[in-house]
């Protein structure tokens, strides 16, 4: 499989999202996974790795045990500050999610910003991810674009001109840079961030809508992004009597993303703060549950 990975980043064939499974079920390979699973942001649970609750460690096995989830996203603010480079580590790490049958698909790094001035220094921040990603084994690292000022065509031609080197460095390291929307007012636009992917058109550069960060309308700035995406952050605040979010209708962007053709994972991404971690978890899982299941 990483072979494969390896000979497609360096073609020029467009990189499809890989297929993905419902919590209950594991399969070895993606060619035989259902169309859709339900993954977890380790953001999603930052207040227990923060209050030393819940050691990264055994953030595999707990995602298991506590709400089923076998997909797991990393976030770098989550583990050890002086752990982040050292291999033995990060192997372990691996090691415990090969244990518990999980699967370690992205790690969660810092900003890019596209400004001539800092783009640079930048990069340099974000390129220990991509070798970090490579030891964990994760096929994603999950990038926030920073776009200077508000002109649209200014900002495109800025961000393609930084993305393209980190695209690079990523296809050596065998992983794929996920853009999620955010840290600008430009990259807060799906629609702008689609144009970035197509201008690029770069193998190794997907992008990752969160429904949380898009901003004017997050159903057409979804859209807009769906045919360059490679994971989906369902980002959760709160929830009303019925279980429903508030601030967006889940069975609509549901539709959105079954009528796009998108098989792959929706990582659950808890930002909320009338819950704690655990219970706001599994709150999302059975909203996004109930959600494909209105649609199918």
């Amino acid at each position: 499989m990483k072979l494969q990975r390896r000979q497609f980043l360096k073609s020029s064939a467009v990189i499809t999202a890989g297929t993905v499974l419902l919590p209950g079920a594991y399969a070895v390979t993606k060619a035989n996974r259902p169309r859709y699973q339900i993954g977890l942001s380790q953001y999603s649970l930052r207040a227990m790795f923060k209050d030393g609750s819940l050691d990264p460690l055994d953030y595999p096995a707990f995602s298991v045990d506590q709400f089923g989830i076998n997909q797991l996203d990393l976030w770098e603010g989550g583990l050890p500050k002086d752990k982040l480079d050292d291999k033995k580590y990060l192997k372990q790490l691996k090691r415990r999610a090969n244990k518990t049958n999980v699967e370690l698909f992205l790690l969660m790094s810092g900003v890019l910003d596209a400004s001539p001035q800092k783009r640079e220094a930048s990069l340099k921040q974000i390129l220990p991810s991509l070798l970090r990603a490579q030891i964990l084994r994760c096929e994603y690292v999950r990038v926030f674009l920073r776009v200077p000022g508000s002109d649209e065509a200014i900002g495109l031609e800025a961000s393609v001109e930084a993305l393209k080197p980190l695209s690079d460095a990523a296809a050596e390291k065998n992983v794929i840079i996920a853009i999620e929307p955010g840290a600008s007012q430009l990259s807060q636009r799906g629609a702008f961030l689609a144009k970035v992917a197509k201008r690029l058109n770069h193998p190794a550069c997907k992008l990752m809508p969160d429904f949380g960060k898009l901003r004017n309308n997050v159903y057409d700035g979804t859209s807009a992004m769906m045919p360059y995406t490679a994971a989906i952050s369902c980002k959760m605040h709160s929830f009303d009597d019925n279980g429903n979010q508030p601030d967006f209708d889940y069975q609509r962007l549901m539709k959105i993303i079954d009528k796009a053709g998108y098989r792959g994972i929706l990582a659950i991404e808890w930002e909320g703060q009338k819950l704690k971690p655990i219970p706001g978890v599994k709150a999302s899982k059975k909203l996004i549950e109930a959600s494909l299941k209105s649609i199918a």
